[in-house]
């Protein structure tokens, strides 16, 4: 009874960090860009989601602070490579979405910082 009670815990342990992992990714941004109200500089971010759809949230964090909460849209999906999409708007270089490993991210034009 206690391998079972152990191996239970186990997965139930073991699914949760899958969970998590499913909907988290690095990215890297090489220049300092803006999304929404918020302006993230270059360097190494840990981006988490909530689940796909028009009305998601993405959270970019370095370390165990959240720099910021960007509202977005998430489509669910298997890309081969994760890239950064960004557009120069006027002398700003603006964060328009990000190509994850499972899933595609579109920051709106009127997104505004949860943070």
């Amino acid at each position: 009874m206690k391998k079972f009670a152990f191996l239970l815990i186990t997965l139930v342990f073991a699914t949760s960090l899958f969970a998590a992992s499913k909907n988290s990714a690095t990215i890297v941004l090489r220049d300092s860009v803006s999304v929404g109200a918020s302006k993230l500089p270059a360097g190494e971010y840990k981006v988490t989601w909530t689940d796909p759809g028009a009305d998601s949230k993405v959270t970019f964090a370095q370390g165990k602070t959240t720099v910021a909460v960007i509202p977005a849209t998430i489509v669910a999906g298997q890309n081969a490579s994760v890239s950064v999409l960004t557009a120069t708007q006027g002398s700003t270089l603006v964060l328009n979405g990000l190509r994850l490993k499972t899933a595609d991210v579109t920051f709106g034009n009127n997104a505004k910082s949860g943070h």
